[in-house]
């Protein structure tokens, strides 16, 4: 299959159906399946609702309060509030990092790029995952490298290799 990249994946799944299926697998149709997900991000206006002020001043820390989340702005630039970092989080995908919420709410990417002398929103972001994965908020990737927790540089050495280790050692 010669694929121009990610746009091709939709005719790629296709064209593995029809393969399976002229091999003899049985593919019924999921009649729960929904192609249609829900947006993560909220459409605003303005900043109407939203809340904004030093680290914990907003935040919440029981995760049932949706109405203080949905206020709680985590990234002005764009104005991404806890409550959508929270529903990329409880997708199916794994989140581990400050640049797959990235990619999913577009926390981080507004002019500042999450810089700490602005609003600091990597580290906001940060620290809703370790809360939602409970994990140390050292364990959760961030930027420039890595893209991952699992790697703390780019090139691992026998020190990296071991930490590695105690961390697969525990789950």
């Amino acid at each position: 299959i010669d694929s121009p990249g990610l746009a091709g994946s939709p005719a790629i799944a296709l064209e593995v159906v029809k393969l399976l299926q002229n091999a003899g697998l049985a593919t019924p149709t999921n009649s729960n399946f929904n192609p249609n997900r829900a947006p993560i991000i909220t459409p605003k206006v303005g900043m109407r609702g939203l809340k904004m002020g030093p680290v914990g001043k907003n935040d919440t820390h029981d995760n049932t309060d949706e109405a203080k989340m949905a206020a709680n702005v985590i990234c002005k630039c764009e104005k991404v509030t806890e409550l959508e970092v929270v529903r990329a989080m409880r997708r199916s995908l794994p989140i581990d990092s400050t640049q797959a919420i990235r990619k999913r709410t577009r926390a981080g990417m507004g002019h500042c790029q999450g810089d700490p002398e602005n609003y600091n929103c990597e580290a906001r972001v940060k620290a809703i995952i370790a809360r939602e994965n409970r994990v140390p908020v050292s364990h959760i990737g961030g930027r420039p490298w890595p893209a991952t927790s699992t790697l703390t540089q780019r090139w691992i050495d026998d020190d990296e290799k071991k930490e590695l280790q105690k961390r697969m050692d525990k789950d």
